[in-house]
């Protein structure tokens, strides 16, 4: 299995949070499991259960349910990483003495990464997902938590392009999912760990994505699930770094959108001309 950095255990976290509907026993040991994320791996499943007034074995139930193997899978693949050249940096060297300079650093380091990223992507590509994208009236972008604030920028973007932008919770009901794909001209899937793929697809009824690949893009980190078929596959796995923090990979995100963005602007004039 790929290995990932705890910050998935914490995408996940906040995700299951975020889309909790109780409050239980789970909800309980999610709220722990962030608590401790800082502890990982050297925390214990007896800790966890002890915290949350409840078992191990509810633990690892609880485990499975994020999409690992169970608590020992999560212990193996924590690793705690600051993102690089920001926070640990101002905190270490002292360089900002005041909320300007950290302003001002910060938002320096975000323009260096945005830089970066320009040149790690597949810009043949992503004109081939504006041209198509040209044509459209309605999209639907399935997303889950960390992916929203991404999906919105989007949705605000193809506004001037009076495209409609449908967001959806991917988790939602299997009978939403599948409406909502037959309302669109184009779909946009964020499964950075593919794990939601192999939910989806498990399910008897997910013809309706394979039976629309045409206008189906993916975008993931993940790609060890090939039986999949879509139109386009964004891969994010040759970004370093992609998941060592929440900051890096939401940037990537939201840098596709802009891109894609900057090329369907190209499209349309080109049209108009």
């Amino acid at each position: 299995m790929e290995r990932y950095s705890s910050l998935t255990l914490q995408v996940r976290l906040t995700e299951y949070l975020f889309n909790i509907k109780k409050f239980d026993t789970n909800f309980i040991i999610a709220k722990v499991m962030l608590d401790k994320l800082s502890e990982f791996p050297d925390v214990s499943i007896e800790q966890i259960a002890y915290l949350s007034n409840t078992t191990p074995s509810t633990v690892t139930k609880f485990c499975k349910k994020l999409g690992y193997l169970g608590f020992s899978q999560i212990k193996e693949e924590a690793t705690i990483v600051k993102f690089p050249g920001l926070t640990k940096n101002i905190l270490d060297n002292h360089i900002c003495h005041n909320p300007k300079d950290f302003y001002n650093y910060f938002t320096q380091s975000t323009q260096e990464l945005y830089e970066s990223l320009f040149i790690l992507f597949d810009h043949q590509q992503i004109s081939r997902i504006a041209k198509q994208l040209s044509e459209c009236q309605k999209v639907v972008v399935y997303t889950g938590l960390h992916g929203f604030s991404s999906a919105n920028l989007f949705c605000e973007m193809m506004r001037s392009f009076d495209i409609v932008v449908y967001e959806v919770d991917r988790d939602a009901e299997y009978s939403l999912i599948e409406k909502t794909y037959h309302l669109a001209d184009m779909v946009f899937i964020i499964s950075l760990t593919g794990f939601w793929l192999d939910q989806i697809f498990e399910h008897s009824d997910s013809s309706v994505i394979s039976n629309n690949y045409d206008k189906s893009i993916l975008l993931s980190y993940n790609l060890m699930n090939t039986d999949y078929s879509f139109k386009e596959i964004v891969d994010f796995s040759h970004i370093n770094g992609f998941f060592e923090s929440n900051y890096i990979s939401s940037h990537v995100l939201q840098s596709f959108f802009i891109l894609l963005t900057a090329y369907l602007t190209e499209y349309r004039n080109e049209r108009n001309r």
